[in-house]
């Protein structure tokens, strides 16, 4: 899926930076797991792999890519039948797809045609789960397969903050279900809740991987089509708002985002872990400067000592240059902080 500081790209460097240490594979909290790719590469190295997020979304990855461990046999020939579900008038075709008419206020995030195919593939899902006809680890693996189906052909330009104007390409494809296998390996456990809270209900690890978010971008809002899609709507319809039809309220907004929070919380995880080791990531776009963020960690290292790693990389950008808009460089500097806590 894309998504904004997604470390798919960075995972060699992260295990390299592990391997370059001697840090073995033992058990790691994954505080603020996202898309779930970094969990999911330490489970398949050996590690016993706990994760967090405040985002349902999060949530839904953490499970199908991290938790599960094996799938049904026919799981790709239930995902062509949710594919194929007769096309529905629901939850998406009504706010984010011109088929909603006044109600959709002219959003188009999907063609109606596909909003309607993701609608009735959601709902299925969910009569499924209702009817016994699927396990635990089957429905989470094929809602973040409908999850990752829908922002393949969403109309946008990489986050849902807003929508393009004309059918993109991409949107215009049709919609299609192709959930992954799960990754074979140690026991994992997935937390829907705050990164102090989770650490706190975690317990003892080897390792802590931090990765926060790195500005004032909330998430959820950011993500929120997808976050509908975890939730879902068969109990409670969610209440949206505003032009682009945000989720209302608070839930899934991250303290993180705000930045003369960032040490405070820092320092907290860190003091409220029990993990033995730290393991850091942030962005050169964050909001602490490096060595603002390298003081802090040193004060919360047993030893005094913070190791420190650089890699280059192409930054994620939503959209192109144009007018009004210009990007202040292509290349950002993913930074790996390395302390012992414990």
């Amino acid at each position: 899926m894309r998504y904004i500081g997604n470390k798919t790209r960075l995972l060699p460097f992260i295990l390299r930076t592990l391997g370059k240490e001697r840090i073995p594979p033992g058990s790691v909290h994954d505080a603020f797991a996202g898309t779930a790719s970094v969990g999911k590469a330490l489970k398949s190295k050996g590690w016993r792999v706990f994760s967090s997020d405040l985002l349902m979304s999060s949530y839904v990855f953490q499970r199908a890519y991290v938790v599960a461990d094996s799938a049904h046999p026919s799981l790709d020939d239930m995902a062509h039948e949710l594919a194929e579900c007769s096309p529905r008038f629901g939850f998406i075709s009504r706010h984010f797809s011109p088929a909603g008419g006044g109600e959709s206020e002219g959003r188009m995030y999907f063609t109606p045609e596909n909003a309607a195919r993701i609608d009735a593939s959601r709902e299925s899902l969910d009569t499924w789960r209702a009817d016994g006809r699927i396990g635990e680890s089957d429905y989470y693996l094929l809602l973040a397969a409908i999850i990752e189906g829908a922002d393949r052909v969403a109309n946008t330009a990489g986050v849902y903050a807003s929508y393009m104007k004309r059918w993109q390409p991409n949107a215009r494809r049709s919609f299609e279900i192709v959930p992954e296998r799960p990754t074979s390996g140690l026991p994992a456990q997935a937390y829907l809740m705050d990164a102090a809270e989770a650490a706190q209900a975690v317990g003892e690890v080897d390792l802590l991987y931090i990765d926060p978010p790195y500005n004032s971008r909330q998430y959820v809002a950011y993500y929120h089509i997808p976050e509908i899609l975890a939730r879902g709507w068969s109990d409670k319809a969610p209440a949206i708002r505003g032009k682009v039809g945000l989720l209302a309220g608070e839930e899934g907004r991250s303290q993180w985002s705000h930045g003369r929070r960032v040490q405070r919380l820092f320092a907290g995880l860190l003091a409220g872990s029990g993990a033995k080791w730290a393991l850091v990531s942030f962005n050169s776009e964050g909001h602490l400067e490096p060595d603002a963020l390298e003081t802090l960690l040193g004060r919360a290292s047993a030893d005094g000592k913070v190791s420190h790693f650089t890699q280059r990389y192409r930054r994620y950008r939503a959209d192109s240059d144009r007018e009004g808009r210009r990007y202040h460089a292509d290349i950002a500097i993913e930074h790996l902080y390395l302390v012992r806590l414990r």
